[in-house]
């Protein structure tokens, strides 16, 4: 077997190869697939798709460790024929997306539209990867005149939140219920103080882009807006402000939290980034980087580190530095992404409001887009992913996949995106 194996993977990459050797693959045990992992991985990414036996699995919470050899999966088109049932007829996607999220189980995306600026703002739903054409509602764009530009699903899968005209919205994920908004529509009679501090004296407007990040524990979610500065943390649940950074402070999005919600990192001016006790709001650490712009943050689990993305003053390109947090917080060295294959400016709004982070098993990943490219790299600096085209992505929460949105909307498993040791630069 194992010999027929090696001979698959030494042909020409095709569909049909492909598929025999994922049969021999679902055979193997653990230490036969770590074995034969570098030869597999070293067949491109998009010539290695999920079958559609794995996909159901996956899609099911059923992850089986040869299901990290697989680089991608095909979930559906944006623009779609009308003989084609996606779904997304009922919804209007003319312009391209804005915002995705997805469960750790990539069995649906929330998808959030661009808005046609002379009409309608951005429908948002949720569409089942599983069963084609079924589409919750979360915002209808007819009710608006904005668009989404970051959403996030809680780990657990159960809340999407985003932001359009200024408001944070919270839906149940199942129904598409709306579970919270805040500032609450005028006319209220019950809002509470917390509420109205998250109010303010200072409006959210439409060009303030807002960044979110939840807990890993799903129980608090973290607010920060890039213009007007403010900084809050959130009952994901019910809206609750447990924190809400004074803007004396100037401190700004984007943000992030650990695993239980108790340490939250945001950015701060010069390129810092300060992490606060959520709790108390005490500052735990200011911790000065060579950044000079940060679009974007992500903790450890245990709240030991960050890492930040973003770009310094003298270069555009993409830069990350990893930050060390407790007792004697330091910046590591400057990082840039090797022979990154296409142009990324960080200082464009389409970095400012697309570049995300992800922490996961192997360490952080960072992606970067512009309206020349976006690339996926990781703390090494190796560049793991690119695209000759924008892309709007999010990153599941398990830290296991990226879905990216273009023309297409695809699922790339980022075990299967990692370079074979022999194609590692020296």
């Amino acid at each position: 077997m194992t010999s027929s194996l090696h001979d698959l993977l030494n042909a020409r990459p095709a569909k049909e190869v492909w598929h025999e050797v994922c049969l021999r693959l679902a055979d193997l045990d653990e230490e036969q697939l770590a074995a034969i992992a570098p030869r597999v991985l070293a067949w491109p990414a998009q010539q290695r798709p999920m079958p559609d036996d794995w996909w159901a699995q996956w899609t099911a919470g059923d992850v089986r460790p040869h299901h990290s050899l697989a680089g991608v999966r095909h979930l559906g088109n944006l623009h779609v024929d009308e003989d084609e049932d996606e779904g997304f007829d009922e919804a209007s996607f003319s312009y391209g997306a804005t915002a995705v999220a997805a469960p750790s189980d990539l069995s649906w995306v929330a998808l959030g539209a661009a808005a046609e600026w002379h009409h309608n703002g951005g429908d948002i739903i949720r569409w089942s990867t599983v069963e084609r054409g079924r589409v919750t509602w979360f915002l209808n764009g007819g009710d608006y005149h904005d668009e989404p530009h970051d959403m996030q699903v809680s780990p657990d899968g159960r809340i999407v939140v985003t932001s359009v005209e200024g408001r944070l919205h919270a839906w149940s994920a199942e129904t598409g219920d709306e579970l919270w908004t805040l500032p609450e529509r005028s006319g209220s009679e019950d809002e509470d103080e917390d509420e109205d501090d998250y109010e303010d004296d200072e409006s959210v407007g439409l060009d303030d882009i807002v960044r979110i990040g939840f807990s890993g524990d799903g129980r608090r979610v973290a607010i920060g807006t890039c213009g007007s500065g403010r900084i809050t943390v959130l009952e994901a649940e019910t809206g609750r402000v447990v924190l809400s950074v004074p803007a004396e402070q100037e401190s700004f999005g984007p943000v992030a939290l650990d695993a239980r919600g108790q340490l939250l990192a945001h950015t701060a001016p010069n390129g810092r980034v300060v992490v606060r006790e959520v709790d108390s709001g005490g500052v735990q650490a200011d911790v000065p980087t060579k950044l000079s712009i940060v679009n974007a943050i992500v903790m450890a689990p245990d709240g030991t580190s960050a890492f930040a993305v973003g770009a310094t003053a003298d270069d555009a390109g993409p830069a990350v530095q990893l930050l060390t947090l407790g007792s004697s917080p330091a910046a590591g060295e400057l990082i840039r992404p090797a022979e990154l294959p296409v142009e990324i400016d960080t200082n464009s709004v389409v970095a400012t409001s697309g570049t995300r982070a992800v922490w996961t098993d192997r360490g952080p990943y960072a992606f970067v887009t512009a309206d020349k490219g976006s690339a996926l790299f990781d703390s090494a600096a190796r560049t793991l992913w690119a695209d000759p085209n924008r892309q709007v992505v999010s990153f599941t929460a398990d830290g296991r996949a990226m879905v990216t949105v273009g023309e297409t909307i695809e699922a790339w498993f980022l075990t299967g995106l990692v370079i074979p040791d022999d194609d590692r630069p020296e």
